[in-house]
């Protein structure tokens, strides 16, 4: 992982953040949510009021905005990188590095004048030790150990060193073009499966979860799960199971599957070993509120704050908890009704399954979801070769989504700058599990791991056929990986449509 060396100061900022953050922590709180919510805040005095020469009009003076968008959010993506580097690499929840973004991010709001809640949860645990290992054997005696490139621990998989026969299931594998498959799907996939043996199981159709839960059933001691093998599935994949497995599971390429598939035939045994820490943690959500009227509609904005084990997460997704903590911060000095009707929310466990926004949504009650009028997602907001997303924006009327696009678009238009707009729930962020609650959501988004395309080139630059963000899910996800322009540009227009929306949600 390349490590950026902060000047002095920063250093010494960070540290006397983390250090009042942990006496914040050590403080117990008994008060109540203004909305109902019964958890520990925070006291905290009153905010610190805007002077009179930065409003104007009731709405934020133009240096106020130029503040929000330039420096301010990326000097918080400074402070994260440093937290991943003096933390192992990463900020991922269950980590010290994500505690320590958690507490920076919490200060920060504190300092503002929010009432900060942190939102306690358990969540399946998982870090391998060291990387998987896949052994055949053939009956001849030949052993061949499958390239490390070719296969990778499912996330939550089982930790065991398993020796066993391989049985392919039902993985359809003919002469031609792969077609779709729905290997291990059923539990009559697993008819005559000999108890013991590893299963071979062919990517498609159902989860991985149910592929592993119905290999299990049928006595499987271990899974490899190939590949599809259709356009865009042939490499070896990361995924994750939603439950913690009792058994070793890890992904393999298409072309690595259909040797197994060959070998499984001949009476090949494997030797598979996945070395790896499983369990329960308990990690947090920070929120961040103010004091409104219980009759006015809340609007709730979040960001995942946690990183995946692999690198520090700045893009994926420090850049989207920046926008997101610069905008109360600005939203703190502006005017008073600008304030009113707003929950800044940074998740946990999001890279886990949107864990800790599922959570906070169950947590509710239908009278509390009620008064959710809009949720807005900020997630990847700083890739290298962006897009300009706006999810969800098929909003169209009267209400707050209708206004909050309005603004989004209004600010990327008037500054001439391209804009894609999408439909609510392509992308798998935490907007899901309001969405799923019948919760009006959108978000800012500037790309992950797919491909640019041609016409997106041509409408925000950058080059066509390249991934969004190279670095997706690795370790060069570093301060280095932000493109600092499209940053400022989400920060922005975020802070310009809560500047409005919050004013009209008390209406």
């Amino acid at each position: 992982m390349r490590e950026l060396e902060l000047d002095s100061s920063v250093k010494n900022r960070k540290h006397s953040l983390v250090t009042d953050a942990m006496v914040l922590l050590s403080k117990t709180f008994h008060a109540s949510c203004s909305i109902g919510l019964a958890a520990a805040l925070v006291a905290i005095p009153p905010g610190r009021m805007a002077r009179a020469e930065n409003i104007i009009g009731g709405a934020f003076a133009p240096h106020l905005l130029d503040a929000a968008a330039s420096e301010g959010a990326f000097r918080h993506l400074r402070v994260l990188q440093d937290i991943a580097s003096e933390s192992g690499g990463n900020r991922a929840a269950g980590t010290v590095g994500y505690d320590r973004s958690a507490e920076y991010v919490a200060e920060r709001l504190k300092e503002a004048g929010y009432l900060v809640h942190f939102e306690e949860f358990e969540f399946p645990f998982f870090e391998e030790r060291v990387p998987p290992v896949l052994l055949v054997r053939f009956p001849d005696g030949r052993q061949e150990l499958a390239p490390a490139a070719a296969f990778r621990t499912l996330t939550n998989s089982g930790s065991n060193n398993v020796t066993a026969r391989l049985r392919a299931v039902s993985v359809g594998l003919a002469e031609g073009p792969p077609l779709p498959s729905a290997s291990g799907c059923k539990t009559t996939d697993f008819e005559g499966f000999e108890r013991g043996f590893v299963a071979l199981i062919r990517r498609g159709t159902c989860t991985f979860q149910t592929k592993v839960e119905n290999a299990v059933a049928a006595g499987a001691a271990g899974v490899l799960i190939m590949n599809e093998g259709t356009d865009g599935r042939t490499d070896a994949f990361s995924g994750q199971l939603s439950e913690l497995a009792t058994i070793p599971v890890v992904g393999v390429s298409y072309e690595l599957g259909r040797s197994l598939e060959i070998a499984a035939r001949d009476g090949a045994t494997v030797r598979l070993e996945v070395n790896a820490v499983t369990g329960k943690r308990l990690t947090r959500n920070v929120l961040a509120d103010t004091v409104f009227n219980s009759d006015s509609s809340l609007i709730i904005v979040g960001a995942h704050l946690d990183s995946v084990p692999e690198g520090p997460g700045i893009n994926d997704n420090g850049s989207g908890s920046a926008v997101v903590l610069e905008a109360a911060l600005r939203l703190a000095q502006g005017p008073t009704q600008a304030r009113g009707g707003v929950r800044f929310a940074f998740w946990g466990a999001e890279e886990r399954g949107l864990i800790g926004s599922r959570h906070h949504v169950a947590s509710l009650s239908e009278e509390m979801r009620r008064h959710i009028a809009l949720y807005i997602n900020l997630d990847m907001v700083g890739s290298p070769n962006f897009a300009r997303f706006v999810q969800g924006a098929a909003a169209t009327g009267d209400g707050l989504a209708a206004v909050v696009r309005r603004e989004l678009l209004a600010e990327f238009r008037e500054h001439n700058l391209g804009v894609e707009e999408r439909a609510e729930g392509r992308f798998g962020s935490d907007g899901t599990s309001f969405s799923q609650k019948g919760i009006p959501t959108m978000g800012l988004y500037a790309g992950a791991g797919g491909p640019k395309s041609e016409i997106q080139a041509s409408l925000f630059g950058g080059a066509a056929g390249r991934p969004y963000d190279p670095c997706y899910h690795r370790a060069c996800d570093t301060i280095e990986n932000i493109n600092r322009d499209v940053l400022e540009q989400n920060t922005r227009a975020l802070v310009r449509a809560l500047n409005v929306a919050a004013i009209a949600a008390q209406r």
